[in-house]
This record gives C-alpha cells, sequence and structure tokens, in this order.
C-alpha cells in the first residue's frame, strides 16, 4: 500500500538562494509533523529512493530561468524533462531521474507530482541568509503547499453520498 505523500526539499544549505527548498521542506516538517519531508543535496537519482512508495511528492527547489528574483513557478513532469543529455559527469537532472525512476519502478513511483521552483537573485554566495525575494517567496510556497495538502485532505473526507 502507497503512502499518501512526501515534500522534498533540494538545495544546498550554505549556497545564498540555493537553500530555498531546503528551507520550504523544515518548515513544513514543523508545521505539519504528519506529513513526511525530506532534505537532500542534489536532484540526482538520489531522488527516486525518496519518491517511491507514495501516491503524491511536492518537490521545491532554487532555480535559475531568467525570471525576476523570488517568481515561483509551479511546473509538471513534462516541463522538467529535457531533451539535453541526462547526464554528465557529475550529476543527473531531476526530469531525467524522475523519468529513470519510472521507467525502473513503474508501480512504484507516484501518480501525482508537484515541483515549486523559486528564481534565485544570488546562487554562488557562500551565506546563511537568503535574499529578501526568495525569502519571501518561500513563505508562499509554504502556504501555497499547506493549502494543496489541506483542501486534498478535505476533499478526500468528504461523504461520498449526497
Amino acid at each position: 500500500m502507497k503512502k499518501k505523500c512526501v515534500i522534498i526539499g533540494i538545495g544546498n544549505p550554505y549556497l545564498q538562494d540555493d537553500r530555498a527548498g531546503l528551507v520550504v521542506a523544515k518548515r513544513l516538517s514543523r508545521q505539519l509533523p504528519t506529513c513526511p519531508t525530506e532534505c537532500i543535496y542534489s536532484a540526482g537519482l538520489e531522488i527516486i529512493d525518496k519518491v517511491r512508495g507514495y501516491e503524491r511528492a511536492i518537490i521545491v527547489d532554487a532555480c535559475r530561468l531568467g525570471y525576476a528574483p523570488g517568481v515561483i513557478s509551479e511546473v509538471s513532469m513534462d516541463d522538467i524533462l529535457t531533451s539535453r543529455p541526462p547526464i554528465n559527469s557529475h550529476t543527473v537532472a531531476l526530469g531525467s531521474a524522475l523519468k529513470t525512476g519510472y521507467a525502473c519502478f513503474p508501480g512504484e513511483m507516484p501518480k501525482d507530482i508537484r515541483i515549486f521552483l523559486i528564481e534565485v537573485k544570488e546562487l554562488e554566495e557562500f551565506n546563511l541568509l537568503m535574499s529578501p525575494e526568495v525569502e519571501q517567496s518561500v513563505d508562499k510556497v509554504v502556504n501555497a503547499i499547506k493549502t494543496l495538502l489541506l483542501d486534498t485532505f478535505s476533499s478526500e473526507n468528504k461523504p461520498t453520498h449526497p
């Protein structure tokens, strides 16, 4: 039997804005203690083991897509699958890792994956504080995920008869 949902934060805890996904996961672990959370430090194949066995996975990561700092993008699996080579000598892209998981473990992967990306301002600076734009977006993503999970929980527990 699959477990309901896992929240996964991805990032580097020492790089200023790259930590955004980790901060979201840590805040949600305190605010929603019954929902499992995981923190990983790269978007490699490790993600497969973190999402296997769940019906739903919510993944949060920092990104650099060219938007204004703090812009939040909610993307699907189709959005992150890429035509670029999926592997280089150091990493596997998130989309390629998840695609590999579905190919290798089709019955164990989540049917629903939500991915929240937060546009960074500073990605190379070693600093324990995020930029203000990213910090505000972290708060917004935390609230969006709480609302998403609470709405899902409410709709799952509604009576099925009139």
